[in-house]
């Protein structure tokens, strides 16, 4: 059963956060939501003070390095979500702070540009040329591949493309509520009566809409879901079954298994969309544990 935490953060979503990207036809533009959202996060999210941070230049945005004061057995490259249009820097070093401490893990973040000024593909772009600064870094035998949201997506179509590429593989990948079908092919009618707490089927297109800028949502760089998973090292899936987005998640793991793949996958009950951030839910803290152990069973052997 659902925790009660978890009842107060749905409904707390679905009044507060749900609305600010869907209000009809007085829309708020996506940067000024994306300023909000910044000054929200620097505001009610303190920084993890153990941690230090490096910012490493590329072509268009740069590379960010975490490191906590622990001995280091592995490296995350983690991509961070936000609909392709926001991101949320302190709430995400919290997330990846507790991660990097259960993992006794670095981290590397990319500051990809965002959409609607970059569309795809300067996210991809940026996305790759960071994994490739980070192979000087770190051994890929010791990498872990992970994104949430819009950084699922990135993170998939990441993986596809080193495979492509020829370039080294991470050891293990992780997708927290991953947005995997930009074409939205999926059944209409379960889409449609989704009761999700944060997303509306208008602020989906909306933030899908600013990130193709008329680009093809059927390519596999954009929809990784239609992909070839075979060859990919292990993957751990994660989603809450409050989720506009479940059936890419549930899709996803039917692929790689079609595909000979190895996947596990956790659909949490009644969780919204990338729930293992909001730390004050028991339901986090649980699937940190399953983020921490999956990492232990396939990188520290």
């Amino acid at each position: 059963m659902p925790s009660w935490q978890a009842s107060v953060l749905n409904r707390l979503l679905t009044y507060v956060a749900r609305p600010s990207v869907s209000r009809g036809s007085a829309k708020v533009p996506l940067s000024a939501i994306r300023q909000r959202l910044l000054e929200m996060d620097r505001r009610l999210l303190g920084w993890p003070p153990e941690l230090k941070v490096e910012h490493w230049p590329l072509s268009h945005s740069p590379l960010i390095h975490y490191q906590l004061p622990q001995p280091r057995e592995v490296s995350l490259f983690y991509i961070r979500g936000g609909g392709f249009c926001f991101k949320t820097p302190h709430a995400h070093a919290r997330f990846l702070a507790d991660i990097m401490r259960r993992s006794l893990a670095d981290c590397y973040v990319p500051d990809y540009r965002l959409a609607p000024e970059h569309p795809f593909p300067a996210a991809c772009d940026d996305v790759l040329e960071a994994y490739r600064m980070t192979l000087e870094h770190c051994d890929p035998d010791k990498l872990v591949l992970m994104g949430d949201s819009a950084g699922g997506n990135l993170a998939l179509s990441l993986l596809l493309q080193l495979k492509q590429l020829e370039l080294p593989l991470p050891r293990a990948c992780v997708l927290l509520s991953p947005a995997l079908d930009l074409g939205i092919t999926g059944d209409t009618e379960r889409i449609l009566a989704a009761d999700d707490p944060l997303f509306t089927v208008e602020s989906l297109l909306r933030l899908r809409g600013a990130y193709l800028a008329g680009s093809n949502p059927m390519s596999e760089r954009v929809s990784p879901l239609y992909g070839c998973f075979k060859d990919l090292p292990p993957i751990l899936l994660l989603a809450g079954t409050r989720e506009l987005l479940l059936q890419d998640a549930e899709r996803l793991q039917q692929a790689v298994l079609r595909d000979g793949g190895r996947i596990e996958a956790g659909f949490y009950l009644n969780m919204p969309h990338v729930f293992p951030l909001f730390e004050l839910l028991p339901e986090a803290m649980e699937a940190r544990g399953q983020i921490a152990a999956f990492i232990r069973n396939n990188l520290l052997l």
